[in-house]
């Protein structure tokens, strides 16, 4: 069974130009995956080999090693820069067994409401941004928003999914980059709906939001800008899951994600304090 389209009382939340955006997007994930795996693996693969692949630490690998290309896996992951994601996708691509068919919904800001966004969303992903998550209040668009929910459950359900989702729900800029915002219960719905799936936690640190600054670290100065990337077990919903589907639930769920998160979190300060002292010990002998 293919994937849900949005009623019609949740397409009239939409824009001309979200409309248009969407339709480009669904059609691409209904009908073009062959040819999106193949756009992935090579551009985007070649685009983060260059920006990230002299600087990257990766812990936890044991975590996916049991993993085939039909397994279903939902990453949550903390929400830093814009391509926290993408270093998680490249981790997928060269280091596990996962398929290469990656989904992650994403707000509309941009990538959806600006006439540029469906090719950013294309060059960068093939359209793999979806669905749409609408930023503005109003009934139609809460509409849409529940739909859009539903729609991750149902891809989810297809064998070889592989999606990324942020409990956050919006980048975190403060100055502790530890510290997560609010757990929203959107990711907990979400989990909570698509059962049989394995939902690993992720901590991504180290990336700012400019690939050209991205690309002249990864050349220039790798061991002064790591990128750390950490990947936690599987997280157990099912307690919650027995309890059906509400609000509440579906907030502790995401709760339970965003903890597991933030402990992954403290175990890579706890590795980059010991680091810097190491180091700081090794000057301070010379």
């Amino acid at each position: 069974m293919r994937p849900s389209r949005p009623p019609p009382e949740a397409r009239r939340a939409l824009s001309r130009t979200e409309r248009v955006a969407f339709e480009l997007a669904d059609f691409s994930c209904r009908y073009l995956t062959t040819p999106a795996k193949a756009w992935n693996s090579a551009w985007m693969g070649a685009t983060l080999w260059a920006t990230s692949s002299k600087r990257t630490d990766i812990v936890g690998l044991e975590h996916l090693a049991g993993f085939g290309p039909r397994d279903r896996v939902l990453f949550v992951c903390n929400h830093r820069s814009f391509f926290d994601f993408f270093v998680i996708t490249a981790t997928c691509f060269w280091r596990t067994k996962l398929s290469r068919r990656i989904l992650f919904p994403t707000r509309s800001t941009f990538f959806y409401d600006h006439p540029l966004g469906p090719v950013v969303n294309a060059a960068m992903s093939a359209m793999r941004m979806f669905p749409p998550f609408l930023r503005d209040r109003g009934d139609d668009r809460l509409a849409f928003n529940r739909w859009a929910v539903e729609r991750c459950v149902e891809e989810l359900a297809i064998p070889g999914t592989v999606m990324g989702l942020h409990p956050e729900g919006r980048r975190g800029t403060g100055p502790d980059p530890y510290t997560l915002l609010p757990a929203q219960p959107g990711v907990g719905r979400i989990a909570l709906g698509a059962e049989g799936v394995h939902i690993i936690p992720a901590f991504v640190l180290g990336l700012q939001n400019d690939l050209r600054v991205e690309l002249a670290r990864n050349w220039t100065s790798p061991d002064e800008h790591r990128i750390d990337v950490s990947f936690g077990a599987p997280i157990d919903l099912s307690d919650l899951r027995a309890k059906g589907v509400s609000v509440t639930t579906a907030l502790r769920a995401s709760k339970r994600c965003s903890a597991a998160i933030e402990a992954l979190g403290a175990q890579q300060r706890l590795r980059h304090d010991r680091v810097h002292k190491l180091a700081n010990d090794a000057r301070a002998t010379l």
